[in-house]
Protein backbone atom coordinates (compact mmCIF):
# COMPACT_ATOMS: atom_id res chain seq x y z
CA UNK A 1 0.00 0.00 0.00
CA UNK A 2 1.23 3.47 -0.99
CA UNK A 3 2.08 5.96 1.98
CA UNK A 4 0.04 8.57 0.26
CA UNK A 5 -3.50 6.66 0.67
CA UNK A 6 -2.99 5.82 4.80
CA UNK A 7 -4.73 9.70 4.99
CA UNK A 8 -7.84 10.07 2.58
CA UNK A 9 -9.71 9.88 5.40
CA UNK A 10 -7.66 11.28 8.20
CA UNK A 11 -6.99 14.86 8.98
CA UNK A 12 -4.82 17.47 10.95
CA UNK A 13 -6.06 20.94 12.12
CA UNK A 14 -4.06 24.39 12.59
CA UNK A 15 -4.54 27.46 13.95
CA UNK A 16 -7.56 27.18 16.70
CA UNK A 17 -10.53 29.05 17.19
CA UNK A 18 -12.18 28.55 20.16
CA UNK A 19 -15.71 29.53 21.77
CA UNK A 20 -15.06 31.97 24.65
CA UNK A 21 -16.58 30.36 27.15
CA UNK A 22 -15.11 26.28 28.17
CA UNK A 23 -16.91 24.00 30.24
CA UNK A 24 -15.64 21.79 33.21
CA UNK A 25 -13.63 23.11 35.37
CA UNK A 26 -10.18 23.36 36.76
CA UNK A 27 -10.74 20.73 40.26
CA UNK A 28 -11.11 17.80 37.36
CA UNK A 29 -7.85 16.05 37.57
CA UNK A 30 -8.01 14.48 34.45
CA UNK A 31 -9.68 14.16 31.13
CA UNK A 32 -12.09 10.76 30.88
CA UNK A 33 -15.04 11.42 28.88
CA UNK A 34 -15.50 8.42 26.26
CA UNK A 35 -15.61 9.13 22.19
CA UNK A 36 -11.82 10.62 22.98
CA UNK A 37 -10.77 7.16 24.00
CA UNK A 38 -7.67 8.72 25.26
CA UNK A 39 -7.28 10.39 28.58
CA UNK A 40 -4.56 12.66 30.17
CA UNK A 41 -4.16 15.50 33.10
CA UNK A 42 -5.81 18.76 32.87
CA UNK A 43 -2.94 20.96 33.63
CA UNK A 44 -3.99 22.80 37.08
CA UNK A 45 -5.42 26.35 36.36
CA UNK A 46 -6.58 24.84 32.65
CA UNK A 47 -10.85 23.89 32.16
CA UNK A 48 -12.38 22.19 29.80
CA UNK A 49 -14.08 23.18 26.65
CA UNK A 50 -15.54 21.68 23.92
CA UNK A 51 -16.87 24.45 21.39
CA UNK A 52 -13.97 24.36 19.57
CA UNK A 53 -13.34 25.07 15.36
CA UNK A 54 -10.26 25.16 13.41
CA UNK A 55 -9.45 27.98 11.20
CA UNK A 56 -7.04 25.24 8.70
CA UNK A 57 -8.03 21.67 8.34
CA UNK A 58 -7.09 19.05 5.95
CA UNK A 59 -8.93 15.66 5.42
CA UNK A 60 -11.75 14.85 7.00
CA UNK A 61 -13.74 15.89 10.71
CA UNK A 62 -12.45 14.12 13.57
CA UNK A 63 -14.48 11.71 15.22
CA UNK A 64 -14.03 13.37 18.59
CA UNK A 65 -12.12 16.49 20.29
CA UNK A 66 -11.69 18.06 23.40
CA UNK A 67 -9.31 20.84 24.24
CA UNK A 68 -7.93 22.79 27.54
CA UNK A 69 -7.17 26.04 28.04
CA UNK A 70 -5.97 28.34 30.68
CA UNK A 71 -8.92 29.13 32.78
CA UNK A 72 -9.31 32.92 32.46
CA UNK A 73 -12.15 35.77 33.46
CA UNK A 74 -15.30 35.12 31.62
CA UNK A 75 -16.27 38.28 29.53
CA UNK A 76 -19.34 40.39 31.14
CA UNK A 77 -22.60 38.72 30.50
CA UNK A 78 -21.17 35.13 30.02
CA UNK A 79 -22.98 32.72 32.18
CA UNK A 80 -20.44 29.77 32.79
CA UNK A 81 -18.10 30.22 35.52
CA UNK A 82 -15.11 29.74 33.77
CA UNK A 83 -13.64 30.58 30.35
CA UNK A 84 -10.65 29.59 27.97
CA UNK A 85 -8.75 32.18 25.56
CA UNK A 86 -9.06 30.83 21.98
CA UNK A 87 -5.47 31.46 21.04
CA UNK A 88 -3.64 29.62 23.81
CA UNK A 89 -5.26 26.41 24.16
CA UNK A 90 -3.97 22.35 24.04
CA UNK A 91 -6.73 20.53 21.14
CA UNK A 92 -6.75 16.89 21.32
CA UNK A 93 -8.69 15.36 18.07
CA UNK A 94 -9.48 11.87 16.98
CA UNK A 95 -9.61 10.42 13.47
CA UNK A 96 -10.52 6.92 12.11
CA UNK A 97 -8.05 5.92 9.46
CA UNK A 98 -9.22 4.41 6.41
CA UNK A 99 -10.57 0.99 7.14
CA UNK A 100 -8.00 -1.40 6.83
CA UNK A 101 -5.23 1.04 7.48
CA UNK A 102 -3.42 0.41 10.61
CA UNK A 103 -0.47 2.21 12.00
CA UNK A 104 1.94 1.04 14.48
CA UNK A 105 5.55 1.70 15.74
CA UNK A 106 6.80 -1.28 13.07
CA UNK A 107 5.33 0.82 10.11
CA UNK A 108 5.41 4.22 11.24
CA UNK A 109 8.35 5.09 9.34
CA UNK A 110 6.43 4.16 6.08
CA UNK A 111 3.88 7.40 7.06
CA UNK A 112 6.52 9.65 7.56
CA UNK A 113 6.23 11.49 4.37
CA UNK A 114 2.88 11.78 4.04
CA UNK A 115 2.18 13.51 7.83
CA UNK A 116 5.59 15.57 6.81
CA UNK A 117 3.19 16.41 4.27
CA UNK A 118 0.20 17.38 5.69
CA UNK A 119 1.47 19.56 8.20
CA UNK A 120 3.59 21.55 5.30
CA UNK A 121 0.06 21.85 3.82
CA UNK A 122 -1.34 23.27 6.84
CA UNK A 123 1.17 25.35 8.05
CA UNK A 124 2.60 26.88 4.60
CA UNK A 125 6.19 25.73 5.40
CA UNK A 126 8.56 23.22 4.49
CA UNK A 127 8.50 20.84 8.05
CA UNK A 128 10.20 17.22 8.97
CA UNK A 129 8.65 15.79 11.82
CA UNK A 130 10.86 13.97 15.29
CA UNK A 131 9.72 10.58 16.29
CA UNK A 132 7.83 10.51 19.25
CA UNK A 133 5.71 8.02 21.39
CA UNK A 134 3.23 9.67 23.85
CA UNK A 135 1.28 6.79 26.05
CA UNK A 136 2.29 4.22 23.97
CA UNK A 137 1.43 6.17 20.88
CA UNK A 138 3.91 6.50 18.08
CA UNK A 139 4.14 9.19 15.60
CA UNK A 140 5.68 12.75 14.70
CA UNK A 141 6.21 15.99 16.35
CA UNK A 142 6.38 19.77 15.01
CA UNK A 143 6.90 23.03 15.68
CA UNK A 144 5.45 25.18 13.23
CA UNK A 145 5.23 29.20 13.41
CA UNK A 146 2.04 30.61 12.81
CA UNK A 147 0.66 34.11 11.60
CA UNK A 148 -3.45 33.80 13.15
CA UNK A 149 -2.92 34.43 15.99
CA UNK A 150 0.33 36.57 15.19
CA UNK A 151 3.66 35.17 16.71
CA UNK A 152 1.48 31.96 17.55
CA UNK A 153 2.93 28.77 17.84
CA UNK A 154 1.91 25.52 17.68
CA UNK A 155 3.33 22.40 18.90
CA UNK A 156 1.63 19.01 16.94
CA UNK A 157 1.89 15.50 17.72
CA UNK A 158 0.22 13.27 15.58
CA UNK A 159 0.57 9.68 17.19
CA UNK A 160 -1.24 6.51 15.80
CA UNK A 161 -2.85 3.56 17.78
CA UNK A 162 -3.34 1.54 14.83
CA UNK A 163 -6.89 2.54 12.36
CA UNK A 164 -6.40 5.55 14.69
CA UNK A 165 -5.05 8.67 14.34
CA UNK A 166 -4.53 11.34 17.20
CA UNK A 167 -3.58 15.04 17.12
CA UNK A 168 -2.08 16.91 20.21
CA UNK A 169 -1.94 20.84 18.97
CA UNK A 170 -0.88 22.99 21.73
CA UNK A 171 -1.13 26.43 20.25
CA UNK A 172 0.21 29.89 22.10
CA UNK A 173 1.32 33.18 22.08
CA UNK A 174 4.05 34.79 23.13
CA UNK A 175 2.83 36.09 26.59
CA UNK A 176 1.31 32.56 27.22
CA UNK A 177 4.07 30.07 25.42
CA UNK A 178 5.74 28.94 28.53
CA UNK A 179 2.86 27.96 30.54
CA UNK A 180 1.05 26.15 27.41
CA UNK A 181 4.51 24.67 26.77
CA UNK A 182 4.46 23.12 30.91
CA UNK A 183 0.95 21.76 30.24
CA UNK A 184 1.28 20.89 26.69
CA UNK A 185 4.36 18.56 28.26
CA UNK A 186 1.74 17.24 31.14
CA UNK A 187 -0.89 16.60 28.36
CA UNK A 188 1.39 14.79 26.77
CA UNK A 189 3.46 12.84 29.57
CA UNK A 190 0.30 11.58 30.82
CA UNK A 191 -1.79 10.67 27.66
CA UNK A 192 -3.20 6.87 28.12
CA UNK A 193 -5.29 4.91 25.80
CA UNK A 194 -8.89 4.24 27.82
Amino acid sequence: MRATSYFACAAVGLVLLASACGGGGSGAARYEETGLNVTFAIPEGFSITHNLSTGKSAGSKPADEAGVGPTIDCPEGAHQETCTDPNDLILVQRFNLKPGVSITSKNIEAVKAEVDGVIRELSGTTVSGRQVEYGGLPGYEYVVDLTDPVQGESRIAVLFDGGVEYLVNCQSTPDSRDRIEKACGTVLDSLEKI
